[in-house]
């Protein structure tokens, strides 16, 4: 069965964490059908993204989709998919943060959570600054993560052998500040807690490990965490919101980034998920005032420019495909333009920037 293995060093971790900042309330990410939280994993061709989704109520808990799509070998995307259920006994009071997940199958693992930590863990944090904690990772993952005696080709030996080995130790409250992510399209900084510790297994192995949590006791999502040299980092959050909002966006600014639009890696393809926000885009156009309006594509500062502003250019177009689609009168009212990365929204040196760059904008003339 494959695994997908969701490893990179990156440096400059501190650098995104910022102050605490009070003067914006940040948005709260409530646990609802259609939250979808994406990931970001650097690589050198690029960054690529896995997806969690809430799918709905099931039982005693949420049905949790994932996906990822992988840059493959020969530059084709794979994609790694499967279901998980999230009891919510887990979610108020599981010690164990599962990151591993198996592609193509139906997941069910009771005392673990898949999107952060539990409420309990979070409150003994806020409260008393250290709370009980494990995790299980995918064992390559988890093997270049790793230290302690015994070389690197042994530790992997030893998780290709259990690969749901769990490490077990101790959160220690660090300190607070904000991470920023976008939110809806707006880039936001949310309330964090950052906790570490060191977490060992039974053959006596050890890591590292950091996590920045969502100071939300409803939904303490992990938005950043280091295992060893690997980090992972929540760059987008896309939670369902009533349709006029993006309307009034445009109206106000005369522009709006268009939420929920998910590409493969590398790729114009619009991915299935993003059928659920085109009928809020397509009413945003036909309130509008008359005129053509522009759907204009951007991308990263990684790689080739003109690989960039092709990439960009397909996108644009495979959006308006999409909205025609939905409306063949809008067919009249857009065109597709693609820029490429020659207008940033910020720098590409961190993950957080380049999430914010790859992107489709509406534009009124």
């Amino acid at each position: 069965m494959l695994r997908l293995a969701l490893v990179v060093a990156v440096t400059g971790l501190a650098a995104v964490l910022l102050p605490a900042q009070a003067d914006e309330p940040a948005p709260r990410i409530p646990l609802v059908a259609g939250l979808l939280v994406t990931t970001a994993v650097a690589e050198a061709d690029g960054d690529y993204e896995s997806r969690k989704r809430l799918l709905g109520r099931d039982g005693d808990g949420w049905r949790l989709g994932y996906d990822a799509s992988l840059p493959g070998a020969d530059g084709t995307p794979t994609t790694l998919r499967c279901e998980r259920l999230l009891h919510d006994a887990d979610l108020d009071a599981a010690r164990t943060y599962r990151n591993r997940f198996e592609a193509d199958t139906e997941e069910d693992y009771p005392g673990t959570t898949a999107l952060g930590a539990s409420r309990a863990v979070l409150a003994e944090l806020e409260a008393g600054g250290a709370a009980r904690f494990a995790l299980v990772g995918e064992e390559g993952w988890l093997a270049r993560a790793g230290a302690g005696a015994g070389s690197a080709l042994d530790f992997a030996a030893a998780l290709m052998a259990n690969p749901n080995v769990a490490f077990k130790g101790e959160l220690r409250r660090q300190s607070t500040g904000s991470l920023p992510v976008l939110v809806n399209g707006r880039r936001v900084a949310l309330p964090v807690l950052v906790a570490s510790g060191r977490f060992t297994a039974k053959s006596g192995q050890f890591l590292d490990a950091e996590l920045r949590l969502l100071r939300d006791p409803g939904n303490p999502l992990a938005l950043q965490w280091r295992i060893g040299d690997a980090t992972l980092q929540v760059v987008r959050i896309d939670v369902p919101a009533p349709q006029p909002a993006l309307a009034q966006t445009l109206k106000a600014q005369r522009r709006a980034v268009l939420p929920g639009l998910l590409f493969d890696f590398g790729s114009a393809r619009l991915r299935p998920e993003s059928a659920a926000a085109l009928p809020a885009i397509a009413e945003a156009i036909r309130s509008a005032p008359g005129g053509v309006l522009r759907l204009e594509g951007h991308t990263d500062g990684i790689g080739d420019g003109t690989r960039n502003q092709r990439l960009s250019q397909a996108r644009a177009d495979a959006v308006r495909a999409a909205l025609i689609a939905v409306d063949g009168a809008l067919a009249a009212r857009l065109e597709a333009v693609g820029l490429g990365a020659t207008r940033p929204l910020a720098g590409n040196d961190t993950l957080d920037g380049r999430a914010q760059n790859r992107r489709v904008e509406l534009v009124l003339p």
